[in-house]
């Protein structure tokens, strides 16, 4: 199952139009379905995943019960189709407690919300666009809130570090632009930026070691 591509930071991203989601604080969940099997397959950002899976393992029960909207949107949409092989959806695993990839909240208090979706074909991948995902999937399953859409710009970069959007955050946003290119993974390029108070936490829990959990 395809991985979730690594995302830039800020200094490296375009400044042209974009989408801007609130960033979650969780872990990295992508969860395979097929036209034959439904949704069959989950892993964590690096590795295949089951119940058993010692922290990771609840997601499956919790995923299970938001999924027969997207099953049936897929169902609709992909069955026996000639163009897509597969559809991964990606998504945040957490509860109320989690930080920087820790949960501390028993299954029933967990969540799952998802931020993308991606059309696999030919063992390629492509990435439906923020504007398609918030019109197709968002009415579905959870996802992150959008916190703003516009340019990227320097000043856009700076609200951010500083929690000066309207929309209180917690870690971040992460940038989706709506343009779709070939130069990107999946065809959307993206990027994320977190604000200066999760910094401060990373730095509170982990020391000199903050910045292996940062940008």
């Amino acid at each position: 199952m395809i991985e979730y591509p690594s995302i830039i930071n800020s200094s490296k991203s375009p400044k042209d139009t974009m989408i801007a989601f609130e960033k979650i604080d969780g872990s990295n969940i992508r969860v395979k379905w097929t036209d034959k099997k439904g949704f069959c397959l989950f892993g964590s950002r690096t590795q295949l995943i089951d119940e058993t899976h010692p922290y990771l393992g609840g997601v499956i029960k919790v995923f299970n019960k938001i999924s027969e909207p997207l099953q049936e949107y897929f169902n609709k949409e992909y069955k026996r189709s000639t163009k897509v092989d597969e559809v991964i959806v990606f998504g945040e695993y957490y509860g109320p407690n989690s930080f920087a990839g820790l949960h501390y909240d028993p299954v029933e208090e967990m969540m799952f919300s998802a931020f993308d979706v991606m059309l696999i074909y030919k063992s390629r991948g492509s990435f439906l666009l923020p504007q398609e995902f918030i019109k197709y999937i968002s009415p579905l399953a959870p996802t992150p809130k959008v916190v703003y859409e516009g340019n990227l710009t320097d000043q856009f970069v700076l609200d951010v570090r500083n929690n000066q959007l309207e929309v209180e955050l917690n870690e971040g946003v992460v940038c989706k632009g709506t343009k779709r290119s070939g130069a990107y993974r999946g065809g959307v390029w993206m990027c994320k930026i977190k604000t200066i108070k999760y910094f401060e936490r990373l730095k509170e829990r982990y020391g000199e070691r903050w910045k292996a959990y940062g940008e």
